[in-house]
């Protein structure tokens, strides 16, 4: 599930935005949660009750009382993560968004054809992003795409790549479950995560990875295991 935050002060536009961004997931086969904001107070305020509230925020530049670029700053001190994307009628205040970590920004003018481009590519760093974990040899750094799977075992998380097994300083797998459930990996039972592109084939309570290594499935996994077997299939 992406997490989309979208905050323009024009109404219709945020509509408009809105559909174009449900039409291109749809086609991508990506399910989705669009929160619209018309002012960047209101977008703030999604950052008192979540550390991380959103994958990608689409933002205007040009907003009264709280511009695009002051409520960026405010979210950079928050979430150096989340894809930013402007949103801009103005191209001549495009250098001054660099600073931010922009991931993209988008002319209001050539949105049917600047909208898809962006959040493609979006989609693309989600599913390959590198992530830096504390293990007790110190800090690891691996791309999604290294990770066969998570498993719990007497509280402690390990991770499985295709090389190596580390053991993290993790203590709780629901840390784990709440960061990486929208970045390709499925529940496969209370204490292992899988990564959806690596499983090869789905059994009676078992799946295969690619490496040849079986792992049990709890019965009430099997059905949205092999949905997913599907939408990876379907992805190419």
């Amino acid at each position: 599930m992406l997490y989309i935050g979208i905050c323009d002060d024009d109404r219709h536009f945020l509509d408009y935005i809105e559909n174009k961004i449900e039409e291109i997931l749809k086609i991508e086969n990506a399910s989705s949660k669009i929160y619209k904001f018309i002012n960047g107070m209101d977008l703030l305020k999604a950052y008192d009750k979540e550390d991380k509230p959103f994958d990608i925020i689409f933002l205007d530049i040009d907003m009264p009382k709280i511009d695009g670029l002051e409520v960026a700053e405010v979210i950079r001190r928050k979430d150096e993560e989340t894809i930013l994307i402007f949103l801009t009628s103005v191209e001549d205040k495009v250098y001054k968004t660099f600073k931010y970590n922009t991931f993209r920004f988008i002319r209001k003018s050539h949105i049917d054809t600047e909208l898809q481009e962006a959040l493609n590519s979006s989609l693309e760093k989600l599913i390959d992003e590198k992530h830096i974990f504390k293990t007790i040899d110190g800090d690891l750094a691996l791309y999604i795409s290294e990770i066969l799977y998570f498993e719990f075992i007497d509280r402690t998380v390990y991770i499985k790549t295709f090389d190596k097994t580390y053991k993290t300083t993790i203590r709780r797998f629901k840390d784990i479950e709440d960061t990486f459930k929208t970045k390709g990996f499925v529940l496969i039972h209370r204490s292992c995560m899988v990564n959806e592109n690596y499983i090869k084939s789905a059994g009676n309570l078992q799946i295969t990875l690619d490496n040849g290594e079986r792992l049990p499935v709890s019965r009430y996994k099997i059905e949205e295991i092999k949905k997913s077997l599907i939408k990876v299939a379907r992805r190419g």
